[in-house]
């Protein structure tokens, strides 16, 4: 088994893996929130030692600047004192995709809650500033879909129009929290026929209502894609690969991911997985 970090020991890394197979999703998810509000806080202190003289409102976007790049900031700017309202940049997650969501289940659009979030929720959590949501959106949700997500979200109605159509992802930034949300079709997904027959229903806040995650056989899949893509190079997608496989262990449907790494042409990666991983032998 490999440890996430050369500074773990073997031993005190299952003891992580124990305390986060305990803790129920929802505490999972407030650490996610936690990891990403020291993440800021270290980000616009750093901007702020750059930039003495700048001020609260101008050391945020600086920020921004720096994770989203100048042309969605000064978008973001122009638009928040347009309608007059007030961030603070606090990654609150469950408001940013709880509009989404609402809008997508009017609609009767089957989606579900991947990327970072998702594979920080069945894994070893971190730090994030973005949520993935895959959905099966169509040209003839178009219409609806803007108009409810109009005043909550930053978004050119040209460009997600046209995303649809083509089948490419779109970006959205909630407004109050500056979190970004980009939105994946299923077309685009690892085993886009079965995505929306294997997610789960997933309560990420107490007392609200459950949101719909992908499995996390296809996280892993989706991982498995992406580190393949990385010509795998891309350490960050490994550990969080390998911190799915520990916290889930036995609990996953291995036969279902050996079948479809085959036809993704990445069995290889996944049978090194699994080794590193601890949950099988060389």
């Amino acid at each position: 088994m490999r440890t996430q970090s050369v500074d773990t020991s073997l031993d005190a890394e299952r003891v992580l893996v124990d305390m986060i197979r305990k803790a129920s999703v929802s505490k999972r998810f407030e650490f996610i929130q936690s990891w990403a509000t020291l993440m800021i806080e270290a980000g616009r202190q750093d901007v702020q030692r750059l930039h003495p003289e700048a001020n609260d409102e101008e050391v945020l976007f600086l920020f921004i600047e720096r994770q989203y790049g100048k042309h969605l900031a000064d978008k973001l700017r122009m638009v928040l004192r347009t309608r007059g309202i007030q961030s603070e940049g606090i990654p609150e997650f469950h408001a940013a995709i709880i509009p989404l969501i609402g809008a997508l289940e009017a609609l009767h659009v089957p989606y579900a809650l991947a990327g970072s979030l998702a594979s920080s929720l069945y894994g070893m959590q971190r730090a994030t500033l973005q949520v993935d949501v895959v959905a099966d959106l169509q040209a003839v949700h178009i219409p609806s879909l803007l108009n409810r997500l109009r005043g909550v979200y930053l978004f050119q109605g040209e460009e997600v129009d046209t995303a649809i159509r083509q089948k490419l992802p779109f970006t959205l930034v909630h407004l109050a929290s500056l979190l970004k949300v980009v939105v994946t079709l299923a077309e685009q997904r690892v085993g886009s026929q079965q995505v929306f027959h294997r997610t789960r229903q997933i309560t990420l806040v107490e007392g609200s209502q459950p949101i719909s995650v992908l499995s996390p056989e296809l996280v892993i899949l989706s991982l498995l894609e992406a580190f393949k893509r990385s010509h795998q190079r891309a350490d960050d997608l490994w550990y969080d690969l390998l911190g799915v496989l520990k916290v889930q262990s036995t609990d996953l449907d291995v036969a279902f991911l050996e079948q479809q790494a085959v036809v993704l042409d990445i069995a290889d990666l996944l049978k090194r997985a699994l080794v590193d991983s601890g949950l099988r032998d060389e």
